[in-house]
């Protein structure tokens, strides 16, 4: 067994090269290091976790025991805990990795969308076609406002921010609905796509039928763009759930949740500033007075803005160079 100074005197140098570039990494982490540096540090920790195993056997009362301990307890927490969240960190998200994760995502899109789209079409022909149809899939008030030549989309100047916050808490709802249902294998995500699919395309061949379309359109298209492109994507999250729990593979069911439960959250955080926006514009520019032609105009113009957003940001950037996107505190959330 070595001597406690000779133990002291042939570590002594690596021990202090660690402590300064713990020192050195205080405020700022590591952002500043270079590669070697980060090399050193690695080797520093690995050392003294070495040295820390020979103190406890041969010097278990000795101060320099507790004294290694503290050090690597801060090497450890300094090379593997989480980055601290910054604004920077979360604008790349939403500009960036966003995009990335939306893409990566397009068969759960493209499903998401068909669940969406395909009844409310089927909806709109039907209620346009069948008076039967109609009866049973829009709701008798609605029906009563339609027949007088009148939609339910005026909302008087005063009430529009009051009305914005009420539509921008049931985007919301609807949103999570559609997310949270992948945990009953995703049917809960079926069922609230096909159901709001329903609704939708009912409400529209509705309104064809009785003559108020045109007024319903320039409501809904401001706003209906980003609002459906959220539903989209609310439901891709959801239905990612369902899939790792249907076919989990190799994997536990929960391990296979956890895993798909990370990216599925990335995708509905990502999606919440445009949910944001598209409820502003349902309770301000949708109710406006503005003119028609310009009412048709915003809802598409915003909708391409984003989806050329969408399909081009962080195209060609090397994901390896690229700062870290959502901070890790986050996705576990």
């Amino acid at each position: 067994m070595p001597s406690l100074s000779h133990f002291i005197a042939s570590r002594q140098a690596g021990w202090a090269e660690l402590e300064r570039l713990l020192e050195r990494s205080d405020g700022n982490g590591l952002r500043h290091f270079e590669a070697d540096e980060i090399e050193a540090l690695g080797r520093g920790y690995r050392q003294v976790l070495s040295d820390l195993a020979i103190a406890r056997r041969d010097f278990p009362d000795d101060q320099l025991t507790l004294s290694l301990n503290g050090l690597a307890a801060r090497a450890h927490l300094r090379l593997y805990r989480a980055p601290a969240p910054s604004w920077r960190r979360l604008g790349h998200f939403f500009w960036t990795d966003f995009a990335r994760r939306f893409r990566s995502a397009k068969g759960y899109l493209l499903l998401s969308a068909l669940l969406l789209f395909g009844p409310a079409a089927l909806a709109y022909l039907g209620a346009l076609a069948s008076a039967t149809l109609r009866e049973a899939l829009v709701p008798a008030q609605l029906r009563q406002v339609m027949e007088g030549g009148r939609t339910w989309t005026d909302i008087e100047p005063g009430l529009r921010p009051g009305m914005a916050t009420l539509i921008f808490t049931n985007n919301i709802q609807v949103a999570f609905l559609c997310f949270a249902g992948g945990v009953l294998f995703g049917l809960g995500t079926v069922y609230a796509l096909v159901s709001n699919g329903l609704m939708l395309g009912s409400v529209l061949g509705a309104a064809q039928f009785y003559g108020v379309a045109p007024l319903l359109w320039s409501f809904i298209s401001p706003h209906g763009y980003l609002e459906l492109t959220c539903i989209v994507i609310a439901g891709a999250a959801g239905l990612m759930l369902g899939d790792a729990l249907l076919r989990p593979g190799l994997l536990l069911r929960r391990e296979a949740l956890a895993r798909a439960a990370r990216r599925a959250v990335e995708l509905v955080l990502g999606a919440a500033p445009v949910l944001v926006v598209a409820g502003l514009v349902e309770g301000f520019i949708s109710p406006s007075e503005l003119p028609t032609a310009v009412k048709y105009a915003v809802g598409p113009l915003l909708g391409l803005g984003l989806y050329v957003l969408l399909f081009t940001v962080g195209r060609g950037d090397g994901a390896a160079h690229s700062p870290p996107g959502l901070p890790d505190r986050l996705r576990r959330a």
